[in-house]
């Protein structure tokens, strides 16, 4: 039997020096400039308040402008003055308030649901979610680029639980075809659009499937949500999908909503047994007061003012079309506000991360292990609030830096 060498120094583990390798080479290829934790002193919008300067900004989530709104803000202040700045308990026993209940019920209208359920963590709503409807004797299948918090929710899950490739419809049946009478419930976990390489899911063929084998579909709509459809209702609204057919969506309210927290919207019979059981709502305090306010706020700007998203889409479109003018590889992007750049190694993104920033536009790299190694890439955010010369600038200043740092960039695949 093999001796263990008791680890009592944190320094000694072997996760930490794999950290320590990763980082000391990221180190080495800025001098020192850490692309990460750079501090934002104002909202993150079209610019942003960095080291005191302004700077433009395609690293927000604040996808339609709604973190800093005026509205949005007063609707915040109003709910602090109301309620104070803490739910101060347990939904379920003390912290309940009509703001959470009126906040879920227009959720669910938008969302095409019969009921919603308001959780204090996006990353936590998918964790507990897919770790609790699940269980012994169930079987979860989820695409292979899926959020962590879903692997997460998997790992915490006694159900079974298996990848299938991207967006891949084909191999998600052979799959079906030759496992679903094993189990009991079978749980299909998508995302409507991806965060890394910016597609749309084909969400009616998972619909499709789902109903051809008698399964569960959740969608997490954390970057479909505030992002597709006419009133940035997400992948129901942009597919013309029949409420009910997609049975968990999943999205955030610190993203497009400009708040913070996650949700799920589903049928009335899901969601009431949610409420009174799924551990990560039940165990946990209620959200802010404030963000309730600020997310309700949002979302009525955003059904009853089409123009917003409409902003959205045309900026989608503009950064899309003069990227590939200039031969970029924009990835799967072209209709989300996610707009990857593929770079390839990870030290040239870290350096190309590093001299944007020193040029006045802020762009974070996404490297490994969040994409494949040597598949690394600058993840533009597109907003609303972003004019036509914004995105201009920022594309010509990526060629130049680029050039500058002796850095070629790749054209699109098959070109």
């Amino acid at each position: 039997m093999d001796t263990i060498k008791p680890i009592t120094r944190f320094e000694d583990a072997p996760e930490y020096a794999a950290f320590l390798e990763r980082w000391q080479e990221m180190n080495k290829a800025v001098g020192g400039d850490d692309p990460y934790f750079v501090c934002h002193d104002s909202p993150l919008t079209d610019t942003s308040l960095m080291d005191g300067q302004r700077v433009l900004n395609f690293g927000s989530y604040n996808y339609v402008g709604m973190s800093g709104r005026k509205e949005v803000s007063e609707a915040a202040k109003e709910a602090i003055d109301r309620y104070g700045t803490s739910a101060s308990g347990s939904r379920l026993l003390a912290g309940e308030k009509t703001l959470y209940k009126t906040l879920e019920k227009e959720l669910a209208e938008w969302k095409h649901a019969e009921d919603c359920l308001v959780l204090v963590s996006g990353f936590g709503t998918n964790q507990t979610f897919v770790g609790n409807f699940c269980g012994e004797g169930d079987l979860i299948l989820y695409d292979v680029l899926a959020h962590n918090s879903i692997w997460q929710g998997c790992q915490m899950s006694k159900a079974v639980a298996r990848p299938f490739p991207h967006n891949n419809i084909a191999a998600l049946e052979r799959i079906l075809a030759s496992r679903r009478e094993r189990y009991a419930k079978v749980l299909i976990v998508i995302e409507g659009a991806y965060s890394m390489d910016g597609d749309v899911a084909p969400v009616p063929e998972f619909v499709a499937l789902k109903k051809k084998y008698g399964c569960f579909l959740m969608v997490d709509e954390a970057h479909s949500s505030c992002v597709l459809g006419e009133t940035g209702g997400g992948v129901d609204e942009y597919f013309n999908l029949q409420p009910g057919e997609i049975d968990i969506k999943m999205g955030t309210l610190s993203k497009g909503l400009g708040a913070c927290g996650g949700y799920l919207a589903g049928s009335r019979a899901i969601i009431e047994y949610m409420r009174y059981s799924l551990p990560g709502f039940v165990f946990s305090v209620g959200i802010s007061p404030a963000l309730a306010a600020a997310a309700l706020t949002s979302q009525r700007l955003l059904r009853s003012d089409p123009s917003i998203m409409r902003r959205l889409h045309e900026n989608i479109d503009t950064f899309v079309s003069e990227a590939r003018k200039r031969g970029l590889d924009t990835c799967l992007a072209g209709k989300t506000a996610i707009i990857p750049v593929m770079v390839g190694p990870d030290t040239d993104a870290y350096r190309l991360s590093i001299a944007m920033k020193h040029a006045g536009v802020f762009v974070p790299p996404a490297v490994f292990p969040a994409v494949p190694r040597g598949k690394a890439r600058l993840r533009f955010c597109v907003i609303s609030e972003h004019t036509r010369e914004e995105i201009v600038t920022a594309l010509d200043t990526l060629v130049r830096v680029a050039a500058e740092e002796g850095i070629t960039l790749p054209a699109p695949a098959g070109e």
